[in-house]
């Protein structure tokens, strides 16, 4: 029984961690900063590799676009 409760515990936090990430994104987009890259609930699922990677690889492909409206 102990190890159900345990399992269930575990099961909760992860849920109230999601909905935690849902309302941080609502906020971004109604409430906050629209010129951020990414909605915070990124930079919690992400680690500073993969943020700065796919930073590097979105960053590069916007430069692609402008340099193509340029021409």
């Amino acid at each position: 029984m102990e190890k159900f409760v345990d399992i269930l515990c575990e099961i909760i936090g992860k849920i109230g961690f999601k909905i935690r990430l849902i309302c941080m994104d609502a906020w971004y987009y109604l409430n906050g900063s629209c010129f951020g890259l990414f909605p915070p609930s990124f930079y919690y699922t992400h680690t500073e590799e993969e943020i700065r990677s796919i930073t590097d690889k979105t960053l590069k492909e916007l430069r692609t676009m402008i340099e193509e409206l340029d021409d």
